[in-house]
This record gives C-alpha cells, structure tokens and sequence, in this order.
C-alpha cells in the first residue's frame, strides 16, 4: 500500500477492502487519448488554464511543469472522473516557509475551483498546486511539457487508487477550512453559500463515484475519508452555525429549535446512512 500522510493513513485503515471485483477499461479515455498521447488540443487547453491561475497569483511562480494525473490518466476512467491537474511549483523557490506558502497555494487553489466550473468533453477540471520536491505516486502520470508520460497506466487491476483518494479527501478538506476562515471574518452570508456548495459537490462527487466506479472508486473513498476524519460532521455543523448567525438579531440567535434541526436534518442522515 502507498505511504500516506498520517492524517489520513488512521482513517484509511477503517475501510475494509474486497477489490477482487475491480476491472479496467479496455482503453484510455478515447476523447482524450489516442494511440497512448493526450490529443494536442486537450492537452493545449488544460496548459491554458494552468497558466491562466498562475496569472491571478499575487506574484511571479515559475512553473516546472502541469500534469494530469488521476483516474482520467488510467484505465480506470469512468464518464464523470476528474481531470485532476497539477501545476507543479518549486515551493523553496518562493520562500523557505513550506507550511506558509502551501495554506497560501491552497487558499488560492480552492478559490479558483469554488470559482470556476470549466469541463471538457464533459469532465470537470480540479486544480491542484503540488511541490516539485514531493513524492507523488499514481497508476497513471502525464507531463503536459514534455508530452509523454512520467508513469505510463497498465491495465492490471486489484488496488483502488489510494493516493487519488487522499489528494481528492485533502482538497476538500482544506476547502472546509477555507469556509471556517470566512466564517470567523463574520461573512456568514458567504460561508453559508460556500458550505451549502461544498456540501453538494461531495455529495455529487460520492455519487457519480458510486454509479461509475462502484465502492472502490476514489471519489467514494474520499467521501469516507472525509467521514470518518469528522470533516463532513464539521461541514454540516457550519452551514447550520452561518445560518444561525444570518438570522439573528442583536447577538441572540433566530429560535434554533425546529429550524436549525431541520437545516441539518438531511445531511445529518445522508452521512450516517453511509
């Protein structure tokens, strides 16, 4: 099994896994890939996009390389997968404060994704910044600069995808994080919307994950990894909180009662019937 980082290897571990029922595709994804080549004008349009982020940056980041990694790169592809792209940044580059400019890069990523909702043939892109320096493993890796693969996909199967999972689980937690800091500023308004977004694209994302994928798929085990770590109980407790403070008049909150049950009545039950 692949190291993940610790915060989610504890979590991991509470799945139980039977992947003897795990088949491949018999090709790459055929709107995107042809003879084993991303096609010149997908692979020109995610380069686009990348370097459009990079432009909204506060400052200049030199970009080592943007490739496109995930389910979508694999055999395992299925029509509602990902096109998760990774801009690849020599963090030292910028400041030797690592932890610093990583929550600055996130803040950025997840703003851009709440922002942008860019599809092509029918699959959402989901940006990601990723050190130069870290490790990163994956069935299936693919420079856009170089245009070949850095790890070519096979066709053997057996093993979810754990490290998409952990990139997907990650991504969306530190979104929820990002919600509780525009929380904390006191814009309950736009916590609200955020957390309420938030809160549909997981469930969507579980969904289209089960129906393509089935059990194993990385989005379902993202969804668990979230559970089972507490970010959705943290994500239903925010939209309820930001309501709470929307509503009140004077620091007293609105009458809690049967309203607040109710706002979190749904996700409530939607996390624990799974």
């Amino acid at each position: 099994m692949i190291n993940f980082n610790n915060k989610w290897m504890q979590h991991l571990s509470e799945i139980e896994f039977d992947t003897s029922n795990l088949t491949p595709k018999d090709e790459l994804h055929p709107k995107f890939w042809k003879n084993n080549q991303l096609l010149p004008q997908v692979g020109d349009r995610l380069e686009e996009i990348a370097e459009d982020l990079i432009k909204n940056l506060d400052f200049d980041i030199k970009i080592e390389d943007i490739i496109i990694t995930g389910s979508i790169a694999t055999y395992n592809w299925h029509k509602l997968s990902d096109i998760d792209l990774h801009i690849m940044i020599d963090f030292s580059k910028i400041d030797e404060n690592y932890d610093l400019i990583k929550k600055f890069l996130d803040a950025k990523k997840g703003q851009w994704n709440r922002s942008h909702e860019i599809m092509v043939f029918g699959h959402e892109v989901e940006v990601y910044f990723q050190d130069i320096n870290e490790e990163h493993h994956a069935a299936g890796i693919y420079s856009l600069y170089k245009r070949d693969w850095l790890t070519q996909p096979t066709k053997e199967s057996g093993e979810p995808d754990f490290k998409e999972a952990e990139i997907k689980a990650e991504s969306l937690a530190n979104e929820i994080d990002a919600a509780y800091e525009v929380y904390n500023s006191e814009k309950y308004s736009d916590s609200y919307d955020i957390a309420d977004k938030l809160k549909k694209k997981i469930k969507k994302l579980r969904q289209c994950g089960l129906e393509q994928g089935g059990i194993y798929s990385p989005e379902n085990l993202a969804f668990k990894l979230l559970r089972n770590s507490g970010f959705l109980g943290r994500l239903m407790n925010l939209k309820t909180l930001s309501y709470d403070k929307m509503m009140s008049i004077n620091g007293n909150s609105a009458q809690n009662g049967q309203i607040t049950v109710k706002i979190a009545e749904n996700w409530s039950n939607f996390i624990k019937k799974q």
